[in-house]
């Protein structure tokens, strides 16, 4: 919003008499004086939290917040004497105006997450307060004068750095809800006791380990949250509060779940999981409201019988223990609507189950079932069945009794074939049956009428990886209608083998990778065969389990600069050849550079590691070590081109794993193999896409979903390079692959890029450079395209031209002038074997955030603004020798571990997108910047197992663990991954079922209807857990 459009708002909202104003999400960097002619406000909304994403009824530890950059508030505010409300959160203050107590009026203070150190002074002196809100600070103490504000109802003071609970909270004895998780507090005070009036209080995420008698005198509590501390016991003083109806100690190191539980009659939700818990005692079965009982991640063994006495149980959540039997008592929940059981030890499933008839979603999997009972076919309202990772033979009959069932899990069994009872399941959305025995794929799946998601990767299955999916796990399977398509096309007979492969020779230069294809081809030997200079595609037709093959050969130059290009070409369903040099050690053939290449394009792709020159020196290596590391290399072998030792041996290893490619035996309908041969016979370096469907047509293939399904194919075999979900680079099939790496390589290789213009790239250069019949310029944006689509370089912003930048032709030397002035925060990442692509492709990513264009090829400073304002440089920089990444943050305090966390995303979306990248994260004990430094991921996990300090025998130390890591991330932040690790992120780990670690998104505070935490009263909209 403008400052005129503001000024007409504000004049719409005197002249109109707005009682509430809403500046939220507006951008704004300060407020004019006219708004203090607004006197009839009761309502002034700067900033404020549209959304707490609830983990439970008990806290809600994430906040998304709408708001502006306002530094300071204008004292001119101080005129609204009708103000009852002030919402500025999200705003970067870091203080509250000393002006702020003039405004009597007011009874709600919302300033969460503005940067705040301390409580402020005002604050206490608005003895008006029913309301105040300060989570999301830095505040490390609540001061006295906050027993003052005798009116408060509700005090949100989480997600800060408190460690006391001081006894002025005491006074407060109006409080009916006290919100303090995400701390640091150790200790729950005596003084607690004293807020009689208290129904909520969430004290979860702290290091609590006790829990004092002083609770239950708390008689009118209805939620206690005690979650992710280091309770290890639940005190009988628990059985005192009897208006309890939300109990959460989940995420704890609690052991036994004591008698006085049975105490809590009106209890409905009883969150226990991720416990050390070994049985569930009678006292449970007193409970008889209980709706929820959350149990999942313990060491339960046996279900007892008092389970069946909870008649109004509705959700049961026994995954990740030790049960092997579902006893009978369980056919008696007759409300029972959720019934999880994952991860356990069963090997039947009883018929008390199948008396569950309002049970909607039933888990199982991961257990040990051998069969599904025919009974199972009663609970006709079961919309999910989970019944994956078992022993399952036969999908039986019964199952086509679901008529309710929208998703069927029964992947990882042993089942080979589809029963016909699934046509019955008609809402049936979902479908999972990967990694089974099926071998065909019957056609009437096509006339489930809401199918929308149909897995069958991993199956002996005719049908090709592009139109099935391919089978790594983060990857969805393929499109439902394409496979249906593809199915129509192979069961019409016009089709035939594909009976083709690509294999890949990559390696360091001169290892003799040409040598060894013509070896392997032709049986001859050139000892004068000159380097191979970026890439050479050559065909051989070997005979493979009775069937005439064609690979594909792809043979690399392994000069360093061509490595950057490898990424457009290397792909899944190849055979890897990956040869070293006998005379060389592994650390300079970069054997594991070049296996953990291979992983990140090729999956698990097989290999086989060639020792080349063998008659000069034996291959040394450590070769049970990288196959227990690389399960994907199949052998290990050694040759000699000169000789011809070993070269048999190697058809031989090579014709054994062609064979095993399930791949190379794809059905293909008849019409795609004449596409292919036509594209094959055409003599230029590349067409249109327009001119690719024009072939289709040619040769009936008018569908767009058969033409993207066999381009995607062509580009996985090497014979085109096609990138059809890029706007821009979808509309050109390269067919001639050296077109491009030439191109690229003469780029990457040009003096005047390198020096004088210091990588900077302009569409000049590629006229300057490129041959101009073969590199027509209306092709030059292609090149750029492609370059920036694989991170090799990027468009600079606010160019009136288009330039580029190539952090790999960066200037080698170290700018003068990056060093950081003031305290800073270090990080640092330390690797087994550091990928050059890391850092350049981080530079890449992150150009919005460069400062005054600084970078050079290991390094680049970064800068992170709030509106206008610089609040903090970052330095990153690489070295590669010692293999490691170094992170100095400076500037505001407040902001270093946000700007922090941005770039540690940045590096973790670079790190996953390489295979089994073994990457450790480091960070400097406090004030010993010379003592080596502590591993991070160890932090957390002492953390996580309650310790509270860490100790460094040589410095004779002993440092606060919580305030190492507070100084990074905040403990919210920490113990999100610690609990899907365990299993605990249900929505991540279930999907579309949305149950969020035991409880509904749906929450009920007060009156009226509360949909996602959100008190709707009158026409505002507040926020209202805490």
């Amino acid at each position: 919003m403008t400052q005129d459009e503001l000024l007409q708002l504000i004049d719409q909202a005197a002249a109109e008499g707005w009682t509430e104003l809403d500046l939220s999400g507006q951008g704004l960097t300060e407020l004019p004086p006219e708004i203090g002619k607004l006197t009839q406000l009761e309502t002034l909304i700067l900033g404020k939290v549209t959304k707490w994403e609830s983990s439970d009824d008990v806290d809600t530890p994430i906040l998304q917040l709408s708001t502006n950059h306002l530094t300071e508030l204008p004292e001119i505010i101080s005129n609204l004497q009708q103000l009852k409300e002030l919402n500025v959160s999200g705003n970067p203050l870091g203080v509250l105006p000393e002006w702020l107590p003039q405004l009597q009026s007011l009874r709600e203070l919302w300033a969460a997450a503005i940067n705040l150190t301390e409580v402020p002074d005002c604050i206490g002196k608005l003895k008006n307060l029913t309301k105040l809100w300060l989570s999301c600070n830095q505040i490390t103490t609540i001061p006295e004068y906050i027993g003052e504000l005798k009116n408060l109802t509700v005090l949100g003071l989480s997600s800060n750095q408190i460690t006391t609970i001081p006894n002025c909270i005491g006074e407060l004895k109006g409080l009916t809800a006290l919100w303090l998780y995400s701390n640091q507090i150790t200790t729950i005070p005596d003084c607690i006791s004293e807020l009689k009036n208290l129904t909520k209080l969430g004290l979860s995420g702290n290091q609590i380990t006790t829990i004092p008698d002083c609770i239950g005198e708390l008689k009118n509590l209805t939620v206690l949250g005690l979650y992710s501390n280091q309770i290890m016991a639940i005190p009988d003083c628990i059985g005192e509060l009897k208006n309890l109806t939300v109990l959460g100690l989940y995420d704890n190191q609690i052991t036994a779940i004591p008698d006085c539980i049975g105490e809590l009659k009106n209890l409905a939700k009883l969150w226990l999981h991720s416990n050390q818990i070994t049985a569930i005692p009678d006292c449970i079965g007193q409970l008889s409201d209980l709706t929820e009982v959350m149990l999942a991640n313990n060491q339960i063994k046996t279900i007892p019988e008092c389970i069946g006495q909870l008649e109004n149980l509705e959700t049961l959540w026994l995954s990740d223990n030790q049960i092997t039997t579902i006893t009978e008592c369980i056919g008696q929940l007759k409300k029972l609507t959720i019934l999880a059981l994952s991860r356990n030890q069963i090997t039947a499933i009883p018929e008390c189950v199948c008396q569950l008839s309002n049970l909607t979603i039933l888990r199982l999997g991961d257990n040990r079932l051998m069969t599904v009972p025919s009974k199972i076919g009663n609970l006709v309202n079961l919309t999910h069945l989970d019944l994956m990772k078992n022993q399952i033979k036969v999908i039986p009959e019964c199952v086509g009794k679901l008529v309710s069932l929208t998703t069927l899990w029964l992947n990882e069994n042993q089942i080979a074939r589809i029963s016909k009872s699934i046509e019955k399941l008609t809402n049936l959305e979902v479908l999972d049956l990967e990694g089974n025995r099926i071998e065909r794929c019957p056609e009437w799946l096509a006339t489930l009428p809401k199918l929308k998601s149909l897995d069958l990767r991993r199956n002996p299955l005719p049908i090709s990886p592009e139109v099935l999916g391919f089978a790594e796990s983060n990857e969805d399977p393929g499109n439902i209608e394409d496979l249906f398509n593809y199915l129509k096309r192979l069961y019409s007979g016009e089709v035939k083998s594909l009976n083709e492969a690509k294999l890949l020779l990559v390696g360091q230069g001169s290892v003799g990778k040409t040598s060894l294809v013509k070896q392997l081809m032709e049986g001859t030997y050139n000892p004068s065969e000159p380097q191979t200079d970026g890439l050479t595609v050559c065909t051989w037709g070997i005979h493979v389990n009775s069937k005439d093959v064609r690979l594909n050969v792809w043979d690399f130059g392994g000069q360093e600069i061509y490595h950057a290009t490898h990424q457009f070409f290397l792909t899944k369903r190849s055979l890897y050849l990956l040869v070293c040099n006998c005379r060389t050690s592994e650390d300079e053939n970069r054997i594991e550079y070049w296996l953990k290449l291979i992983q990140s394009f090729g999956s698990e792709s097989p290999v086989i590691i060639v020792g080349n020159k063998k008659d000069e020196q034996p291959f040394d290596i450590n070769r049970k070590a990288l196959r227990e590391k690389y399960p994907n290399i199949r052998a290990i072998l050694e040759t000699s081109c000169q000789s011809g030792d070993g070269i048999e041996e190697l058809q031989e290893a090579i014709t054994k794993e062609v064979g095993q490619l399930h791949d190379v035996y794809n059905l293909l309908p008849l019409s795609w193999f004449e596409v292919k041969e036509q594209l094959e016979a055409l003599d230029k370096d590349f067409i249109s896409y327009s001119e690719y469907i024009g072939i289709c047509y040619q040769n009936q293939i008018p569908e767009e979903h058969n033409q993207t399904q066999l381009i995607d194919l062509l580009h996985n075999l090497g014979l085109v390079l096609n990138f059809r979900d890029h706007s821009f680079l979808q509309n050109t099939n390269v067919l001639n692959p050296a077109w491009v790496t030439e191109g690229i390589y003469a780029l990457l290789s040009d003096e005047t890029l390198k020096t004088k213009s210091k990588g900077i790239l302009t569409y000049d250069d590629l006229s300057r450079v490129l041959n101009p019949q073969r590199y027509p310029g209306d092709r030059h944006r292609y090149l750029t395209e492609l370059m920036q689509e694989f991170q090799l370089c990027f468009e600079l912003p606010d160019c009136p031209c288009p330039r580029f930048l190539i952090p790999g032709l960066l200037p080698k030397d170290e700018p003068e002038d990056i060093g950081l002035e003031g305290d800073t925060l270090e990080f640092q990442y330390h690797y087994r074997i550091l990928p050059e692509s890391v850092l350049s492709r981080f530079i890449v990513l992150s150009y919005e955030k460069i400062h005054s264009q600084t970078c050079w090829r290991s390094g680049v400073m970064l800068a992170y603004y709030e509106g206008d304002e610089v609040c903090n440089i970052a330095r990153v920089k690489a070295d590669p020798e010692d293999k490691k990444i170094f992170i100095s943050i400076n500037g505001r305090e407040t902001t270093r571990r946000v700007f922090l966390a941005l770039i540690r995303d940045t590096f973790t979306k670079i790190h996953k997108s390489f295979a089994d990248l073994e990457v450790t994260e480091w960070v400097p004990v406090p004030d010993h910047p010379d003592h080596p430094p502590l591993d991070y991921q160890e932090l957390l996990g002492l953390e996580g197992m309650g310790e509270q300090t860490v100790t460094i025998g040589k410095l004779r130390l002993r440092l606060n663990l919580r305030q190492i890591l507070d100084g990074y991330e905040p403990v919210e932040a920490r113990r999100q991954p610690d609990l899907k690790e365990r299993g605990l992120d249900m929505e991540e780990r279930y999907g579309d079922i949305h149950i969020y670690q035991g409880s509904r998104t749906t929450h009920q505070h007060g009156s009226g209807d509360n949909v996602a935490g959100d008190l709707v009263q009158g026409d505002k909209n507040t926020p209202a857990s805490e």
